[in-house]
């Protein structure tokens, strides 16, 4: 059995452990690759690289005409031809997300928490912004008062601005008084945000990636060793992994975890990944994923700005 048929069983084998659906992978691809190389996408290029993911025609087709009901994808046809892109509410959700999945490091902390006080929520938007805040890695202290140490302050301004709440929500800025309180704090962590759970799934995605990293950056090993095929099914499959565990990661800051916070390895683990696999995928992208001028456009500035400092 070949190198390049062993990593295809493994990638299929965990997608499907992994109960991944086809409309998952898919925004995984628009997000990763599709919005950096020129947005828009033919439907056939999509069905091609799907197919090494274990994905079939049908099953693409069917998870894109969902993604266009639900307001993630718009179609153009030309011809007899179909392409596709996010719409603007996947690319500014998508642009959220980036912001933490490709950062190259966390900032350092003020010791300022982000108190946030619904004031006069209309019912219609109640659980929206409540999702958008626990999204966002917030949780409730106390009833009707959400709380985070460390939160994108721009997607949070962002977020309240989209929903029309500028005039219900008031947001506050605050320091915890003294060590005991600090202590307090810490344990309030642990219970209302579920760490534990988080920790669980972080060591199982450990436990997936470290032999391929260390089979990927082993320094006996060539990257001409691995096919082009294997490089961009090794990115698509590590950066929706990981998306699926950081974006339930509330993202505090390391004074608020405890020593050897496993989410430290795994960004450290996938920063190194993808350094090797985002260049080494592009000869893929470029001969078997195409729009309606041809191939795609070269990689956009922001993509080489992915992990550095």
């Amino acid at each position: 059995m070949t190198k390049t048929s062993k990593i295809n069983l493994t990638v299929k084998k965990h997608i499907k452990q992994s109960s991944i659906t086809c409309t998952s992978m898919i925004v995984t691809i628009f997000g990763d690759i599709v919005s950096q190389h020129g947005s828009w996408l033919w439907l056939s290029s999509l069905i091609k690289v799907l197919e090494p993911l274990g994905f079939n025609e049908r099953q693409v087709r069917t998870s894109v005409y969902r993604l266009v009901q639900n307001n993630w994808l718009q179609g153009n046809k030309v011809g007899r031809c179909s392409y596709y892109c996010f719409t603007d509410f996947a690319m500014a959700h998508y642009e959220k997300a980036a912001r933490r999945i490709y950062a190259a490091d966390q900032a350092d902390w003020s010791g300022n928490w982000i108190l946030v006080l619904p004031i006069s929520i209309p019912d219609d938007k109640k659980e929206e912004f409540r999702k958008s805040l626990l999204w966002q890695g917030f949780n409730t202290l106390v009833s009707g008062l959400y709380a985070h140490p460390s939160c994108d302050a721009s997607s949070l301004d962002e977020a309240i601005h989209e929903l029309g709440l500028a005039g219900n929500v008031i947001v506050l800025n605050g320091s915890v008084a003294d060590l005991n309180s600090q202590s307090v704090m810490k344990a309030l962590i642990k219970d209302r945000w579920e760490l534990s759970e988080l920790e669980t799934s972080y060591r199982d995605f450990l436990n997936f990636y470290r032999p391929l990293c260390q089979q990927l950056l082993n320094k006996h090993s060539k990257p001409e060793q691995l096919s082009t095929t294997e490089y961009f099914l090794l990115r698509v499959i590590l950066i929706h992994d990981y998306r699926r565990v950081l974006l339930r990661d509330p993202d505090f800051p390391q004074a608020m975890l405890k020593q050897g916070w496993v989410g430290y390895e795994a960004h450290d683990l996938v920063k190194k990944m993808y350094k090797v696999l985002g260049e080494s995928s592009a000869t893929y992208i470029e001969e078997n994923m195409k729009n309606a001028q041809g191939k795609l456009p070269e990689a956009s500035n922001k993509f080489y700005q992915r992990f550095v400092s």
